[in-house]
């Protein structure tokens, strides 16, 4: 998992992931979907927002995520950017049902 810097996977930004849940392989019909659920560390206040670490927050226009056996695939939120804190991202485990 990257945050992709200016939108380019060329100036991938590695973050560290942290997994939640018992890994087990999933099977995907053709056409299917799967779901992971990824959590950032939040930038705390409005506009100049911070960091409960100290850290600076961190802004990017997209992301890479990889799965195995799927390739990497760039993604961008459909109403703004990902905002985060620390370089860290907790990931759940794939699931084919869709999760909240």
């Amino acid at each position: 998992m990257a945050g992709a810097g200016n939108g380019s996977p060329e100036m991938n930004v590695p973050l560290t992931v942290k997994s939640t849940g018992t890994a087990a392989s999933v099977k995907v019909a053709p056409g299917g979907k799967a779901w992971v659920k990824l959590t950032f560390v939040q930038v705390q206040g409005e506009g100049d927002g911070y960091c409960v670490s100290g850290s600076a927050p961190v802004v990017y226009p997209t992301m890479v995520v990889q799965l195995p056996g799927s390739g990497a695939h760039q993604m961008a939120l459909d109403d703004g950017q990902f905002a985060e804190c620390d370089d860290t991202v907790t990931v759940t485990t794939v699931s084919t049902v869709k999760l909240s």
